[in-house]
């Protein structure tokens, strides 16, 4: 049985989709991902590009509400990025976690470095999703050879980091 996780962000425009697009990928077997908004927004045109650097074409993707969820069950609510006036009591039956990113449009009006930022939490992302897998579905879930040895290294990381503190 996949463990359903819906991620949510401030309009379903930047850090939700982009998470919900990568667990998808990262491993589809053993998870089911949905993504919202506490405000539905726009679809921001910098996360259609940096996903579509890395495969994933988001270009007909519609940003969704969290409305929409409120009668689904999920076993995580992952707030990611800047969730402000999201309410985890709507998903009682789910555990209910915050994973904090900067908001890449804040960082410079400068296009270069906004894209530079945009890659920066796409990839941070990836990495506290590769944990997340590693952790819940094992290091024998069914996933994409290069996932799954991403997904390790960062396990490998992140064990040498914790022995050594």
């Amino acid at each position: 049985m996949k463990l359903r996780v819906l991620f949510l962000c401030a309009t379903n425009g930047l850090h939700s989709t982009i998470a919900e697009a990568l667990l998808t990928r990262i491993d589809s077997a053993n998870f089911e991902a949905r993504s919202a908004g506490v405000r539905c927004g726009e679809l921001h045109p910098l996360t259609i590009e940096v996903m579509k650097e890395v495969g994933i074409d988001l270009s007909q993707r519609k940003p969704r509400s969290v409305q929409e969820f409120l009668d689904d069950s999920f076993d995580y609510v992952i707030a990611v990025g800047d969730c402000a006036g999201s309410d985890s009591t709507k998903f009682r039956q789910g555990e209910w976690l915050h994973w904090n990113f900067a908001n890449p449009i804040e960082q410079s009006p400068d296009p270069e470095r906004q894209i530079r930022a945009f890659r920066m939490i796409r990839d941070q992302i990836a990495q506290r999703l590769h944990l997340f897998v590693l952790v819940l579905a094992g290091p024998h879930a069914v996933r994409s050879a290069e996932s799954m040895n991403q997904a390790q290294d960062q396990g490998r990381r992140f064990s040498v980091a914790t022995t050594a503190q």
